[in-house]
């Protein structure tokens, strides 16, 4: 059967991949591969646990490879491109291209599936490119977590720059964690539990969080009403509160909705407390 691309792209972001596959005779993994030689961004298994309107979040469709065109035949052997179409990467696009590559395999088929030999086979790549992007297993799994958190964190600033109020940013930095840990969470669970990973991330990650924390609790002790350990306390209390909304949200053990609701109740009342004492009321 013949369709286009676009087609295609928007299938396959509208309902789960194995069923979209069936209705054309093939299996998931099989329409993944097509996807990926025709360039063709999909959703990961986080993608379904989204409620139904943060799901018509997508990517763009970018142009497709070289020397292939817009129509695609399924139940038909995909044409590849020949050595002299083929377009030479950039080391940063082809890294990002082996990190996409990994957290596809990692959500779809768990962590045990991620290796160099199957990122190289999915790409069309030899091994040692895969090692000269970004070393070795281990040094992939830590580079995906690390990416993962940086994409996080940037999705979180952008939202809270859209005020300057004070309780509407913490209000908007919460929403946007959630939010990123229902889309994100999945994946960067999976590689915290890997030690090399948790090891590895260990030293920034709780430094950025120190980092995040120092205003809030200079905040709080500015008047003298609040001094620097209960600041750090009630600081460290809060955030453990989202950080927990997180791990339930992205392991999808309650609806973001009803988890994102109870959170805010928590942390603004604990917003509210820490203002009322820091003001001396």
């Amino acid at each position: 059967m013949q369709l286009t691309r676009a087609e295609l792209f928007s299938q396959i972001w509208r309902e789960p991949m194995g069923k979209v596959a069936a209705r054309y005779g093939l299996t998931g993994n099989g329409l993944a591969k097509i996807c990926d030689r025709l360039n063709i961004p999909r959703p990961s298994r986080a993608h379904w646990m989204r409620n139904e309107d943060a799901r018509d979040e997508r990517p763009d469709l970018p142009p497709p490879p070289v020397g292939l065109s817009e129509a695609v035949a399924l139940g038909a052997r995909q044409p590849r491109q020949s050595p002299g179409t083929r377009r030479r990467m950039d080391s940063g696009s082809r890294r990002d291209q082996i990190l996409d590559a990994s957290a596809a395999i990692a959500l779809e088929e768990g962590l045990s599936a991620v290796n160099v030999r199957r990122i190289a086979s999915e790409l069309g790549i030899s091994e040692t490119q895969v090692n000269n992007c970004v070393g070795g297993r281990t040094e992939l799994l830590i580079s995906l977590a690390r990416r993962e958190v940086v994409q996080q964190e940037r999705s979180r600033r952008t939202r809270v720059s859209r005020s300057s109020d004070r309780h509407t940013r913490i209000v908007l930095s919460t929403i946007g964690y959630l939010h990123e840990a229902a889309k994100r969470g999945p994946l960067l669970q999976m590689l915290l539990r890997v030690p090399e990973v948790k090891v590895a991330l260990r030293a920034e990650r709780q430094s950025a969080t120190e980092t995040a924390r120092a205003p809030i609790v200079q905040r709080l002790t500015k008047t003298g009403e609040m001094d620097v350990e209960t600041a750090r306390a009630s600081t460290a209390a809060l955030t453990a509160v989202s950080l927990k909304a997180g791990g339930i949200v992205a392991a999808g053990r309650a609806p973001l909705g009803v988890v994102e609701q109870l959170c805010l109740a928590v942390i603004m009342a604990g917003v509210a407390s820490d203002d009322r004492i820091a003001s001396g009321g």
